[in-house]
């Protein structure tokens, strides 16, 4: 049974998935306005799923320019707590 933290992530992975998948798609068919357009509503759901994430259990990424390196400290979003 999964618990909130993995059912994001899995809806992180998924949503991130599609955009790469559309982005492939877009590669052969860059005028499809359908894939465009489901590429912006897939961007804008990962992206909602990544901050809410990030609000409840801190950061996916390292942060590229920071004098704060906490991120470092706690679990990592694959290690058990």
């Amino acid at each position: 049974m999964m618990n909130n933290r993995e059912r994001l992530l899995k809806q992180i992975q998924a949503y991130d998935f599609a955009l790469y998948d559309t982005l492939l798609y877009l590669d052969a068919y860059p005028d499809s306005r359908e894939a465009q357009c489901y590429y912006n509503k897939c961007s804008k759901l990962s992206q909602r799923a990544k901050q809410e994430y990030e609000q409840k259990y801190g950061p996916l990424t390292m942060p590229y320019e920071t004098d704060n390196w906490q991120w470092t400290k706690g679990p990592w979003p694959w290690q058990d707590e």
